[in-house]
This record gives C-alpha cells, sequence and structure tokens, in this order.
C-alpha cells in the first residue's frame, strides 16, 4: 500500500466502476424502454377488451329479442 493508503490500482479500479455504472445504464434503458412496450399493450389491450365488452352487451341483447320472439312463437302453435 501507498503511504496515502490508496492500494496503486486507483485507475483500474476507477475503469471498473466506469463500466459497471455503464452496464446499470444500459440495463435501465432497455427495462425503460420494455416498461413503456408493455404499458403501450396494456391500453391497447384495454381498448379491445372494451370494444369486445360493448360488442358481447349488443349480442346479448339481439339474443334476448331473439328468444323473446320464438317464445311468443312457440305459444301461438300451441
Amino acid at each position: 500500500m501507498t503511504p496515502n493508503g490508496e492500494n496503486g490500482n486507483t485507475e483500474r479500479r476507477l475503469t471498473r466502476l466506469e463500466e459497471f455504472v455503464e452496464v446499470l445504464a444500459n440495463v435501465h434503458i432497455q427495462f425503460a424502454e420494455e416498461h413503456k412496450r408493455l404499458l403501450t399493450a396494456q391500453v391497447l389491450l384495454t381498448d379491445r377488451m372494451d370494444k369486445l365488452a360493448a360488442a358481447q352487451a349488443h349480442t346479448d341483447g339481439r339474443m334476448g329479442v331473439l328468444i323473446q320472439m320464438m317464445d311468443d312463437w312457440i305459444k301461438r302453435q300451441e
């Protein structure tokens, strides 16, 4: 060790830390991009589910009318 308490590898240690910070930054950027894609997918999925629910409600209404018409027809045939 040197008299000031350093082990003489300060530059090498600094280089390793810089490389580590760069890796962390890149991982964070990738995570942020993936998170953005997931949020976009969630919005699209929610929109499609809303449309599906509306279509299902429409179908249910039409089926109700058809069932009522058939029920009335069957009652008239008796």
